[in-house]
């Protein structure tokens, strides 16, 4: 009997959700058996052109590209690259996969049901989930966040900590429950924060962090496990203003088109 832990990724694609493909893939102790890939963009009920327009009233036409750039740019230029995309490397390996703007429709539950995973793994993900699918999987439902929490809890923690000028961050791994950012901590993995990084390499190293620290706590997890307790509820920060992203760009970088195109070029794939 096969003793690997079956996965189910749920995930709006985009570059770090690359990252956590990629070591999930690579685990010998892991079985991806399946993908949610969001489509939403702000709400549920919003077309995604309407949403585009409306993160841009949000944060600005800046913050707006940088979203674009980890998202929609980067599935065309890995095409241009000559790299498989996302979608692609499900396919390669023959993962289920299904794309929805709600991970608790009936779909998304008889998904579910039919993969009967043992861990749910959100990364990178812009849904809440609800009791009905959190009680679906054998074990747990965890998820990736890339910062210490409680601290920088919300939408983007790596635009926050560089924003407020914080020297070091990092990556948790915690059981979910039925708020966002709020569940019992399983690891916790530091990073400290150099003058050079951008959103954009902060990101990354984050991605991964989490990524190798989800891959060992899944392997290890069981029915019992409960974590350790967030000791406060921390601040939580929604899409950042005009106001955030100009004074983000005064202190920082999005991202570096160098840097940007060398990950894209040279980033392992896992089709193969």
């Amino acid at each position: 009997m096969s003793l690997r832990r079956r996965v189910v990724l749920c995930t709006y694609p985009s570059v770090y959700s690359e990252v956590v493909l990629h070591e999930l893939l690579k685990s010998p102790a892991i079985e991806l058996v399946g993908v949610f890939s969001s489509t939403r963009v702000l709400n549920k009920s919003d077309p995604r052109l309407r949403a585009s327009i409306r993160q841009i009233q949000l944060s600005g036409i800046r913050y707006a590209t940088y979203l674009f750039v980890i998202t929609g740019l980067y599935t065309g230029l890995r095409w241009l690259f000559r790299k498989p995309s996302f979608k692609q490397q499900l396919v390669a390996k023959k993962i289920a996969r299904l794309e929805t703007d709600d991970i608790n429709s009936a779909e998304s539950l008889d998904f579910l049901n039919n993969l009967q995973p043992d861990v749910l793994l959100s990364a990178h993900f812009n849904q809440l989930l609800k009791p009905e699918v959190l009680a679906l999987p054998n074990l747990a439902c965890v998820n990736i966040h890339p910062s210490l929490l409680p601290a920088f809890k919300g939408v983007d923690p790596a635009f926050y900590a560089l924003l407020r000028q914080a020297r070091e961050t990092g990556a948790t791994v915690h059981l979910q429950n039925e708020q966002f950012d709020q569940g019992a901590i399983l690891e916790q993995s530091k990073l400290s924060i150099r003058p050079t990084d951008t959103l954009f390499s902060l990101n990354l190293k984050l991605f991964k962090l989490g990524a190798l620290a989800a891959v060992r706590q899944i392997t290890i997890l069981t029915a019992d496990t409960i974590g350790v307790p967030q000791t406060s509820q921390g601040r939580y920060d929604s899409w950042p203003n005009p106001l955030d992203t100009k004074q983000f760009r005064q202190q920082r970088r999005y991202f570096r088109w160098r840097e940007y195109l060398a990950f894209i070029r040279y980033s392992q794939t896992s089709a193969s």
